[in-house]
C-alpha cells in the first residue's frame, strides 16, 4: 500500500512537472515579442480639432524578421481625412533606450493620401520602431480613425501587412 502511495506522488509530480513544461513551452512560444507585429497606435491628444499632434505608431520587429526597409500607413474609412505632414516625421528604434533613426525619405501618396517612410540604413531586426507622425490638427468629428499599417522588409518584394490600427478621437460632450 505504502509503495502504491508512493508511486502515485512520484506520477502526480512527474505529471505536474511535465503540464508546467508544456505550459511554459506554450507561454514564450506565443510571445508577442517574438512576431512582426504592430504593438500600438495611440495620438498625443484625442480632443477634436486639437492642433499639432502626433500620432505615435509603435512596431516590433523581432530578431526572427528581417530589417525594415520602410513603412506605409494610410488612413481606412473616410470619416473625415486626417493629413499626415511629411516634413514632421521622426522615428526612433532600439530595444529600451530608443534611438532616433534616420529617415531618408517621407512621402505622402496623393491618391491614398497614405504616408511612406524610407529608412536608411534599413531599421534592423530585434528593435521596437516608433514612428511619430505630425497631425496639423485632429478631426472635428469625433469617431474611430483606423489606419492600415505595411512593413516592406529588406530584400524582399512583398509587403507584410500588420493590420489596423486605432485612434479615437472624441469631443468633450463625449467623455461627459
Amino acid at each position: 500500500m505504502q509503495l502504491l502511495r508512493k508511486l502515485f506522488k512520484l506520477n502526480t509530480t512527474i505529471f505536474a512537472v511535465l503540464m508546467l513544461s508544456i505550459f511554459v513551452k506554450v507561454k514564450s512560444a506565443s510571445s508577442d515579442s517574438n512576431y512582426l507585429r504592430l504593438a500600438s497606435v495611440r495620438a498625443s491628444e484625442i480632443t477634436v480639432g486639437a492642433r499639432d499632434i502626433q500620432y505615435i505608431f509603435t512596431i516590433n520587429i523581432p530578431e526572427s524578421s528581417q530589417s525594415i526597409e520602410k513603412v506605409f500607413i494610410a488612413q481606412r474609412g473616410k470619416l473625415e481625412i486626417i493629413k499626415f505632414e511629411q516634413d514632421k516625421v521622426s522615428a526612433y528604434g532600439g530595444t529600451e533606450a530608443q534611438k532616433e533613426l534616420r529617415i531618408s525619405q517621407a512621402n505622402v501618396d496623393s491618391k491614398t493620401r497614405g504616408l511612406t517612410v524610407h529608412f536608411d540604413p534599413p531599421v534592423q531586426s530585434g528593435q521596437i520602431l516608433t514612428l511619430s507622425l505630425g497631425v496639423n490638427r485632429n478631426p472635428f468629428t469625433s469617431g474611430q480613425y483606423l489606419f492600415d499599417v505595411v512593413v516592406y522588409p529588406l530584400g524582399r518584394p512583398d509587403a507584410i501587412s500588420l493590420g489596423v490600427g486605432r485612434i479615437r478621437i472624441t469631443s468633450i460632450r463625449d467623455t461627459e
